[in-house]
């Protein structure tokens, strides 16, 4: 449970607290005046040439209504002022003697404290339910601000924009600026005690105690917000990690494959030259040489791709977002791989003009690792196609499978996907690589945000 820690004393008690929000809703001096002692007049002086038509009684019984209408629209005191001034008005102009306050008659004495009473009670009553309606439509309000901040809050992934946007919200509603503050100052609500360090909330001014309930409460929600932002942001780091670790895992895989195999070719050739208890022919040796040779350049294409890895990791810790035409991208790209793609025939499904956005660099390299790909796996043919959605680029590499390269179960998945993966990772996208044996096709899809663009 959140303690919330109030460096301010406030002595305020719900009762004063009412009284306060009475005088707040006080109509102003002249409108009470009005009310309570001129509009009993006028309403007396309105019935008065009448008044050997109505009864002292019906005269009573009008006079209260004037004061139930008062006491509903406006606050007790001044109801039970427009009370006595009614009993007055009535005993002045309606009992015999006239114009005076002396009462012979017993029964009117009765009549008007039954008067007076009655209007009094009826104030008191009509305070009351003004005051539980004003509580009421008070509580409501407080309700649906937490409500919105609760659901604003959650939509805020950044521990600062939270803070602005909790600062405006309670302002706004207590009218009592307010700020952030980390260091001890007077008039500070903390979020958690235990840990400091995430700082308060700072009044300019005490608050009653309904306002500092709400202000405990939203501290609290905003506490619970920020603890589910940071565990957020934990399972993220935890996930990211995990997905560095599978890749490192697949990464080791794919480099003891592809250079197991060279270095066991080039070691069987060379210790075969090197005993020299077995006697070869001129072509044999030649034979050997040339694997050696050709396992070698084998090494050092590995060898490439692991420098390229690197290099794309050092590019990714700073991405260049700049506007790329699509078309002269899968150019550069293909004369990376000039050599590899000498007899490579490409098919470019984009329009001339189609742009997106990236690091230049890093989606050069990427495709140049897809075409590879496709050219050493495939039958030399493949079609490449640019999709721009609503929030995402995508480039499509699909090739027909050559049934002469397929590889062993054991095979790595090779460095130029791992290298795709990187650059896709680095542009908040993903690399997909799918395998169709039904159709003999592969399918290279590198996916990245368009969100920096």
């Amino acid at each position: 449970m959140t303690k919330i820690k109030t460096l301010y004393s406030n002595d305020n008690s719900l009762d004063e607290h009412k009284q306060m929000m009475q005088s707040v809703f006080k109509p102003p001096l002249f409108k009470a005046i009005f009310l309570s002692v001129l509009m009993p007049l006028v309403v007396v002086l309105a019935i008065f040439p009448f008044r050997e038509l109505f009864t002292t009684t019906d005269i009573v019984m009008l006079q209260l209504l004037w004061v139930t209408w008062v006491a509903v629209r406006s606050n007790r005191r001044v109801a039970a002022l427009t009370t006595l001034v009614s009993v007055a008005c009535t005993d002045w102009f309606y009992v015999v003697p006239y114009f005076t306050f002396h009462i012979e008659n017993i029964e009117y004495v009765v009549t008007f404290v039954v008067m007076l009473i009655v209007g009094l009670v009826i104030s008191h009553l009509a305070g009351e339910l003004n005051t539980k309606v004003r509580d009421v439509q008070e509580h409501a309000s407080n309700s649906r601000l937490l409500y919105e901040l609760a659901k604003k809050l959650n939509e805020l992934d950044s521990l600062d924009e939270q803070k602005q946007l909790f600062i405006a919200a309670m302002t706004a509603h207590l009218k009592v600026k307010c700020d952030w503050h980390v260091s001890q100052t007077n008039n500070v609500m903390y979020l958690n005690e235990q840990q400091p360090e995430l700082g308060g909330i700072a009044f300019a001014k005490p608050l009653t105690s309904e306002q500092q309930a709400l202000a405990d409460t939203a501290c609290s929600l905003l506490y619970q917000v920020h603890e589910k932002t940071l565990l957020r942001q934990q399972s993220a780091a935890i996930a990211v990690q995990a997905e560095l670790e599978r890749s490192k895992n697949t990464l080791l895989r794919s480099l003891s494959h592809d250079l197991r195999t060279p270095l066991a070719t080039i070691m069987g050739a060379s210790s075969m030259l090197a005993d020299e208890e077995i006697e070869l022919s001129r072509d044999v040796v030649k034979e050997q040489a040339s694997n050696i040779f050709e396992q070698s350049k084998i090494l050092n294409q590995h060898f490439d791709k692991v420098m390229e890895l690197s290099k794309v990791n050092k590019l990714g810790e700073n991405i260049t977002w700049q506007k790329l035409n699509v078309s002269s991208l899968i150019s550069e790209a293909k004369a990376r791989r000039q050599q590899q793609l000498s007899d490579f025939k490409l098919t470019i499904n984009a329009a001339q003009n189609s742009a997106c956005y990236g690091d230049e660099t890093l989606l050069e390299i990427a495709c140049a690792n897809m075409l590879e790909n496709a050219a050493r796996y495939g039958d030399g043919t493949a079609d490449m196609q640019f999709i721009e959605r609503a929030n995402e680029y995508q480039l499509v590499l699909i090739n027909s499978i050559n049934r002469n390269n397929e590889t062993s179960q054991d095979e790595g998945v090779g460095l130029g996907s791992i290298i795709c993966d990187v650059v896709a990772k680095c542009h908040q996208g993903q690399f997909e690589l799918t395998l169709n044996e039904q159709t003999g096709q592969a399918k290279a899809q590198l996916i990245w945000s368009k969100q920096h663009g």
